[in-house]
């Protein structure tokens, strides 16, 4: 499996996004059973042993998994990213990466509250 070298950006808005398929309102929380092994400046390893599975994520991926702690929503993700980072592409991108990074670690690393 290859890293995850998506980099999520800035998004503002909290409107849903029609090809994803998530809800403005919808909140997600990390997995507690899913242990993550950092892997120095290329990422970090999550493994869910319920599972058996892991998952690979880069360095962004880690600032959104630890901020999933807590139930967020895309909106919330996407303008934690943005305060994170400086020059970030469009609100749009930012939105799509986030939510594409959501929709492939569920289910088993995070879950939909």
């Amino acid at each position: 499996m290859k890293p995850d070298t998506r980099t999520p950006g800035p998004a503002t808005g909290t409107e849903s996004n029609a090809d994803s398929g998530i809800s403005a309102t919808a909140t997600f929380v990390a997995n507690p059973d899913v242990s993550c092994r950092i892997e120095g400046d290329a990422g970090a390893v999550l493994f869910n042993p319920d599972t058996d599975t892991t998952r690979l994520i880069n360095p962004t991926g880690i600032l959104i998994w630890n901020y999933l702690s807590e139930p967020r929503t895309i909106g919330e993700i996407v303008a934690f990213v943005a305060g994170s980072y400086s020059n970030l592409p469009d609100t749009a991108s930012v939105q799509k990466d986030a939510e594409a990074f959501v929709k492939d670690l569920a289910p088993g690393f995070v879950s939909e509250c």
